[in-house]
Parts: structure tokens; C-alpha cells; sequence
């Protein structure tokens, strides 16, 4: 009897552990999915991948320690949003057999009721900068990571992965600018910004979005442990076991 309530207790101690390890456990990492491309993409380039039936898959990782960089306002974005600069890494996907990976990190954005002209919760994950409002290319200031693929003559330029309050069945979820402690578990957004390959600086001023392929149905879901994680959970696991054989044998000879 007095072995198995400590077994109970070891289990629960076990438990414990994972959970408090699991708690603790940042960055972690996420699988994504996404339902077809929507009539607003560009159809040419929307087409070169596939067509409407065309989806992207992929992961990346989430870190929501980071913490806060700058407000966009004083970056020369719209403002109400704030920047978390390195909260996603390594975000990396495919669609129809192409492609991509953030070999550095990139940035969230955080934005209560700010969706104009609605003043909608917006949340976003960019592999690299956007362009600034009013202009048509990204900031040369900022070193390009993205590793993308070109079809046709459209050079993938940006990868954004985002859920906006109103669509999908989003609700109003927020209610501050901090960073999230996880990432949405409702549907939101995914977009691929291309820039034409023969002038990928777009020297004509063409509107930066006017080649973006647009993807909704985006669900992103936590995937398992880090290897750190694990560790320290088998660790915990180990060091009860010990305590627990210790205890029978000090039972046995009793």
C-alpha cells in the first residue's frame, strides 16, 4: 500500500516536471498549413505556382520572451503597432514542390484595434521587413535573409504569416500590444510578396503588393519539445525513478 502511493506521488511529481518544462520551454517550434490561394492574389504569379488549389506548408519557430523592440510609428510604419524583433526564426515552407527558409530572424508585429477603418486586433509574423508606407521597396538598411525560389520572371521577396480580428471568425483577442504567449490557434492568413526577378530592387516603383499570392485557412500548431525540453524532462524522470527504487529497497529490508 505504501509503495503505491508513493508510485502516485512519483507519477504525479513526473507530471509535474513536464508540465513546469513544458511551461518554461521557449522558443517553440510550429507546423503550419494553409487552405488555397484567394482571388485577391495576383493571378499570373498565383498561377505559375499552381493555381487556386495551390497551399503552403511549412514551421517555424517562436520565442514569446522576446522582447519589445520599437513601436512602428517610430520606424516610419503605421502606427499602433509593436515590433518584436527575432520572435520568429527559421520560418521555412513549401508550395507545389518550391522552396523557402528565413536563415535569420525575423520580426512580430502587435497591434490593438488598429485595422483601419475598422480598428481590428491585428497580429503578424514577417520573414523580413515590409516596405514603409508610401514606398514600393524594403529598407536597405536591413539585411534581406529570406531564401526564396523564383518561377516565371517572380522572385519571392517576403513571407508573412498573419490573422487579422473579423476574418476567418477571428475574435476581438486582444487587448494590449504585448507579444502573445503563443501563436492563434484560430485560422488566419498567409502571403508570399514576389518582386520581379529582372528588377528585383523595383526600380519601376511598381506596388510592392500588387504580385503577392494570398493563402487563408493559415493553422498553426505547436509541435513537440524541443530536445533541451525533453532532456530536462528525462532528467526529472530519471532523478524520481532513483528516489523511487531507493524507497522500496529501503521497504524491503524493513
Amino acid at each position: 500500500m505504501a509503495l503505491r502511493k508513493l508510485t502516485a506521488a512519483a507519477l504525479a511529481v513526473i507530471a509535474t516536471s513536464f508540465a513546469s518544462v513544458s511551461a518554461m520551454a521557449a522558443p517553440v517550434v510550429y507546423n503550419y498549413s494553409t487552405s488555397g490561394a484567394l482571388a485577391s492574389s495576383n493571378a499570373a504569379v498565383a498561377a505559375l505556382l499552381g493555381g487556386a488549389s495551390v497551399t503552403v506548408s511549412g514551421s517555424f519557430i517562436y520565442d514569446a520572451a522576446t522582447p519589445f523592440t520599437v513601436n512602428s510609428q517610430d520606424i516610419g510604419y503605421e502606427a499602433g503597432r509593436a515590433i518584436y524583433s527575432g520572435a520568429v526564426s527559421q520560418l521555412s515552407g513549401s508550395v507545389n514542390g518550391l522552396s523557402f527558409i528565413d536563415n535569420g530572424t525575423g520580426v512580430a508585429a502587435v497591434g490593438n484595434e488598429v485595422v483601419a477603418p475598422y480598428g481590428l486586433d491585428w497580429f503578424s509574423l514577417n520573414a523580413d521587413p515590409t516596405p514603409r508606407l508610401g514606398e514600393n521597396t524594403t529598407p536597405a538598411e536591413y539585411a534581406h535573409q529570406l531564401s526564396g525560389f523564383t518561377v516565371g520572371d517572380y522572385k519571392l521577396d517576403n513571407v508573412r504569416l498573419y490573422w487579422v480580428e473579423g476574418y476567418y471568425g477571428v475574435p476581438d483577442y486582444l487587448s494590449n500590444n504585448n507579444l502573445l504567449p503563443t501563436v492563434p490557434s484560430f485560422n488566419g492568413f498567409l502571403a508570399l510578396d514576389f518582386v520581379l526577378a529582372s528588377d528585383p530592387t523595383n526600380t519601376a516603383n511598381s506596388p510592392y503588393y500588387s504580385r503577392t499570392v494570398y493563402f487563408g485557412g493559415l493553422q498553426a500548431v505547436a509541435a513537440v519539445p524541443e530536445p533541451g525540453a525533453m532532456v530536462l524532462g528525462l532528467a526529472g524522470l530519471a532523478g524520481v525513478l532513483v528516489a523511487v527504487r531507493r524507497r522500496k529497497a529501503g521497504i524491503a529490508q524493513a
